[in-house]
């Protein structure tokens, strides 16, 4: 371990974590360290996969938002920083009961002045028909959808991060955030920082005791499948990314177009029930899989030839589902990003951003965030009843 103090150390080599150092770069920090339990890229934890969703609906204003800073300045601005394409534009579907969450999604981007198309089901099927509608669905199409490439933005953040020391393979035992300057405690020594990240994620409040009853983690599993038809008809640009948003919160689906590996990307959407533990092997529930088929029958005009892979991963979920993007309660020296709730690779450069300013300045660049700071803030016991 180093015997030199850094003047910021970042916990965890997640979309976060790798986002926050490259900020961190930005702003002159003199000197970094990143430290991950794991070796680079693993398939652990939230963050790994070839692909995520983009989008600008979202069912509160703040969200619609910070996708506007995302979209226009930070995805732009890593692309041109790493000189590659990292978002794949397609076209994007929402659609789902018009008395359920989808009408405040609509509402939500339309108070923002975001351009969608709200269409009938009659224009849905002959804009997209591989999808099944309902008379009841309410569709929207956002032109601002796209694929992000997953693994290649990670890739892209660990390259970017050249100046930083890097400690892999390294697991926090504890951090002692009472100590100046705050110790990390490690399976192999202690580390000593200024200033400190935590961007843990299912492992947050192992880190962060108090973040117990706030946070509460969920494995997911996601199939890809391989559909009737020609391969090409379900690549990025031709098949949509898509959200199925039914009444019940665990209810939603969402999915991708195929891209950097067979088979076309389904998933549910689950942020309450039984939590998880990350540190445990994850194994694939063949009634999992079998929920992903039926809603294939029922969703998709295109049948699926046959499942190709499965893949897991871990939400950690909030309450609301709102981010955690706050100062520690016992040291404004140490920031904590926690509690994406499913939905954070998207804004992953921004909340690295609000991280790194956080703790390098104490407050943001961000009005958009700072507007609405209190949302992001550590949930009090009371919103847990």
């Amino acid at each position: 371990m180093p015997k030199c103090v850094y003047e910021a150390l970042v916990i965890g080599a997640g979309i976060c974590g790798l986002s926050t150092l490259y900020h961190l770069q930005r702003l002159g920090c003199r000197s970094m360290a990143l430290v991950e339990q794991f070796q680079p890229w693993h398939t652990r934890g939230s963050s790994h996969g070839t692909s995520r969703i983009t989008r600008s609906s979202y069912d509160k204003d703040v969200y619609v938002e910070l996708m506007q800073v995302a979209h226009h300045l930070e995805w732009p601005r890593l692309e041109q920083d790493t000189g590659q394409q990292l978002i794949f534009p397609t076209p994007g579907v929402l659609f789902g009961p018009n008395d359920g969450p989808i009408r405040d999604y609509a509402e939500a981007v339309q108070r923002v002045g975001i351009p969608i198309d709200v269409v009938s089901p009659r224009e849905a099927r002959i804009r997209t028909p591989m999808f099944r509608y309902q008379p009841e669905d309410m569709i929207l199409f956002d032109p601002t959808c796209a694929v992000i490439a997953a693994a290649d933005v990670l890739r892209a953040l660990q390259a970017k991060a050249a100046s930083a020391d890097c400690f892999f393979n390294t697991r926090v035992q504890r951090i002692d955030v009472t100590k100046d300057p705050i110790e990390v405690h490690t399976d192999t020594g202690v580390i000593a920082t200024e200033r400190l990240v935590v961007a843990a994620g299912p492992w947050v409040d192992h880190l962060v005791p108090s973040l117990t009853s706030s946070v509460s983690v969920i494995q997911q599993t996601v199939g890809y499948f391989e559909m009737d038809g020609v391969s090409t008809s379900y690549e990025p640009g031709v098949f949509p990314v898509w959200i199925y948003l039914e009444k019940d919160q665990n209810e939603h689906f969402y999915g991708l177009p195929q891209f950097q590996r067979p088979g076309i990307k389904v998933a549910r959407h689950i942020t309450t029930g039984l939590s998880g533990n990350p540190d445990q092997p994850a194994q694939t529930d063949p009634l999992r899989v079998a929920d992903l088929e039926d809603f294939i029958s029922r969703k998709f005009h295109p049948a699926a030839q046959r499942l190709v892979a499965t893949e897991h991963c871990y939400y950690t979920n909030t309450a609301t589902t709102d981010y955690i993007l706050d100062r520690h309660p016992d040291n404004q020296q140490v920031v904590i990003g926690a509690g994406f709730s499913g939905h954070g690779f998207k804004l992953g450069p921004v909340s690295g951003r609000i991280l790194a300013e956080l703790v390098m300045q104490g407050k943001t660049s961000l009005p958009e965030f700072e507007a609405h700071r209190s949302l992001f803030q550590i949930p009090s016991l009371d919103s847990y009843g």
